[in-house]
């Protein structure tokens, strides 16, 4: 009961809230729909009114620079200023107006040979009255300022002004002062460029911390640094009419170092001569005094200086003595003073000497019996005869007679030289042969930089690759990796020179034998960008003596004649082979090996051994060519892969007069006719041997990165194919250990038979 009436006395109140809250919640949301509706009516209002007007731009005012403009970074001329390199010694020496055209000469032609630089400080008065420029100093520079008691702050002021990060030590000394330069030059030597330097001879007086510049003040370059800040204070406080006082005083302010006479164990002693010490110079105890004054007359600095001179020349000709003894000729090289031979580490790098008579050298290499003694062999060879017969004859002039050459031995060091053992048989006056043996020694000269041009490795390479009936299979798989590997950057592009036989089946045919290699070429290039192409172009090669020359030397002639035609001047060309190994980096060492006008390259490339024969008692083979010395070897004869620049091959080939240009295939027989028919001795065997005969350097070295595997001879038509130059399948089989394993194999099988 009591519940329900306090309810009863209630209802009024609960029922307003109820209510209130009711219109609260009612007229806010009335309230925020208008809102929206408003403001997005306003906002299309707004949008439709703004139509009605094109929209402008001002450019009035722009653009506008940035109100900090970063500073572009200035390069110094030079890289030893910007690494701080500084030379060692600079010399200032002040002069008159008097002396400047006799005691200044003096100076200068006795210590300009040992020094840096030298300089010459006087008023400039003085200097146009003595017309110091015209004599022949260095350097002369003259003061406005005719105060003598300043004159050494002005030297200073300039040596800080102008020199200060060029020299690590100023000499600073009066013209009447003989300064033994090689010895100032080998004090200083010795002298860390850390230490700070106040060096100089006898005191100006007893108890004096000051040195005296009549002989001479030697400053490093961190004392000069600091003085300048404090030369105000020297220049006022120069109230002394002696130049040693007020110089001392200003350096032992400025940098609180008292000059001393001695520097990490170097002694500074300067010597005072008397007037009458001048005429009796020769018997003065010289000592190693590093200076002399005053000196009145320029001849004693000559006198002077020419006794030093002849004291360093006992120096040396005692040291040479002392050198000499120690020598051990049984250990010294021939001539004195030459590179001693290399000394082997092993066995297997000793140096052979090769041996020559007058028409051959024997063993030439490891893979040759003899060569025939031609062209600058058999030149430097008999230039060398020559020049010891010469020899000898002068000796014995009336004695001896030349007959004839016994046994001749060479041998090069790329470390020394060339030397040649020559036994000369000489005809004595009775009829009998003398043997004379004689060494002879071609040291290597001085190297020397040769300025070559800019090249870079952003030159496109246009890929020459000639392709035989038999080389289906290895070409395909080579478009293959070429396609794979090739990107935007590599910048190459690769040419397929198909070689048909005089009697196959070519273009259009259903039999075309290059057919496949066409349809492969097609289909990967399409697949690719236009940096990473793959043409073809189609020869057909004459019959010559019935047979097809596919490798004869002329035939690469051809087909750099043809391709010519297809390509710019300025092309880069590389011969390749349909079973090498493509690498980037050895295009990238074809660019850079490569330059026009200058260098063409020829890399000698790593040749795999017969596989049947390497891993003939391997269950399983290495597909990988590694450079080892029982999988192949970089094979010297090998001149396939050249590259060179077409407008070097163009100047070079215009040179070469009895071989046409071939322009179609049908002058390819007029070039061999004209080859065989000519009469020119020493005729061009190769690409290679076309570019020797040119002004032009040949880059001939080994390149690890091209590897060639062994090319399937089975299938070559030999009724076809000649002997030639250029043969794939003349490069060696096997090692030496590895063939004559074969041979005493077969002879046990024979035996078990």
């Amino acid at each position: 009961m009591g519940v329900w009436r306090m309810l009863n006395q209630n209802t009024p109140i609960i029922l307003s809230i109820i209510l209130g809250l009711s219109l609260s919640f009612l007229v806010t949301r009335y309230l925020n729909e208008n809102c929206q509706v408003g403001s997005l009516l306003d906002v299309q209002d707004n949008a439709l009114r703004s139509d009605e007007f094109e929209p402008k731009i001002n450019f009035a005012g722009k653009p506008q620079r940035a109100k900090k403009v970063p500073k572009n970074l200035v390069r110094p001329r030079y890289y030893s200023t910007e690494l701080g390199i500084r030379q060692r010694l600079f010399m200032g020496v002040m002069t008159t107006e008097k002396t400047v055209g006799s005691l200044a000469l003096a100076v200068n032609r006795t210590s300009l040979p040992y020094l840096n630089k030298i300089m010459f400080f006087l008023d400039a008065v003085g200097a146009e009255n003595a017309r110091a420029s015209d004599l022949k100093l260095p350097g002369i520079i003259g003061f406005k300022d005719t105060k003598e008691n300043l004159k050494p702050f002005h030297v200073i002021k300039y040596l800080t002004d102008n020199f200060l990060e060029e020299f690590d030590f100023f000499f600073i000394s009066k013209d009447t002062t003989y300064v033994n330069a090689r010895q100032l030059e080998t004090i200083i030597k010795k002298i860390s460029v850390s230490e700070h330097i106040h060096a100089g001879g006898k005191p100006a007086g007893e108890g004096s911390p000051f040195c005296s510049l009549d002989g001479g003040i030697l400053l490093s370059n961190s004392v000069l640094k600091k003085i300048r800040p404090s030369l105000d204070w020297c220049v006022k406080n120069s109230f002394s009419d002696s130049h040693d006082a007020n110089v001392g005083r200003c350096i032992l302010h400025a940098s609180q170092l008292p000059c001393v006479q001695m520097v990490q164990g170097n002694v500074f002693e300067s010597v005072f001569l008397k007037p009458e010490d001048e005429s009796r110079l020769e018997s003065l105890d010289l000592g190693s005094s590093l200076s002399y004054y005053p000196i009145s007359d320029p001849n004693v600095f000559y006198k002077l200086h020419m006794m030093f001179c002849k004291k360093h020349l006992l120096q040396v000709r005692d040291e040479l003595a002392r050198l000499e003894e120690k020598f051990d000729k049984k250990d010294s090289a021939w001539p004195p003073g030459s590179y001693p031979p290399m000394t082997p580490p092993t066995r297997f790098d000793l140096l052979a000497w090769q041996h020559f008579d007058l028409d051959n050298i024997y063993l030439p290499s490891d893979f040759q019996n003899y060569k025939p003694l031609i062209g600058p062999d058999r030149q430097d060879i008999l230039n060398a005869l020559n020049k010891s017969v010469d020899w000898v004859m002068s000796r014995y002039p009336s004695e001896l007679h030349f007959r004839r050459l016994v046994n001749g031995y060479r041998r090069f060091d790329a470390s020394r030289g060339l030397d040649y053992i020559l036994d000369l048989g000489f005809k004595d006056n009775t009829g009998k042969e003398v043997v004379k043996r004689i060494e002879v020694s071609k040291p290597l000269g001085k190297v020397e930089l040769l300025p070559m041009p800019y090249v870079t490795e952003s030159t496109r390479i246009f890929m020459l690759l000639p392709v035989q009936s038999n080389d289906n299979q290895p070409a395909s798989e080579f478009m293959k990796k070429y396609s794979n590997t090739c990107s935007q950057t590599d910048l190459t592009f690769l040419l397929l020179i198909l070689l048909y036989e005089p009697r196959a089946p070519g273009k259009g045919h259903e039999a075309d034998v290059f057919k496949e290699i066409k349809a492969l070429a097609t289909d990967l290039s399409s697949k690719k960008h236009r940096d990473c192409k793959i043409a073809w172009i189609s020869i057909r090669l004459p019959e010559v003596d019935h047979k097809a020359p596919l490798e004869d030397h002329l035939t690469y002639f051809a087909m750099t004649d043809l391709v010519s035609k297809k390509l710019s001047q300025e092309s880069l060309i590389l011969f390749t082979e349909p079973n090498m190994e493509l690498r980037s980096d050895y295009l990238n060492r074809v660019r850079m090996g490569t330059i026009t006008g200058k260098q063409v390259y020829s890399p000698i490339p790593f040749t795999e051994y017969n596989p049947e024969i390497v891993f003939r008692n391997v269950s399983q083979r290495n597909t990988v060519l590694e450079i080892h010395k029982n999988s192949g070897r970089f094979d010297i004869d090998n001149t396939r892969h050249l590259s060179f620049y077409l407008n070097d091959y163009t100047a070079a080939r215009s040179n070469i007069t009895y071989l046409p240009v071939v322009k179609s295939d049908k002058d390819i027989a007029k070039l061999f006719y004209f080859y065989k028919e000519s009469k020119e001795t020493g005729k061009v065997k190769s690409l290679l041997d076309l570019f020797s005969r040119q002004d032009m350097n040949v880059l001939r070295t080994t390149e690890p990165s091209l590897k060639l595997h062994r090319a399937d001879c089975h299938e070559i038509k030999t009724d076809i194919i000649g002997p030639t130059e250029y043969s794939r399948c003349s490069s060696p089989m096997a090692t030496r250990s590895q063939l004559g394993q074969i041979v005493l194999d077969y002879k046990d099988k024979l035996r078990t038979m």
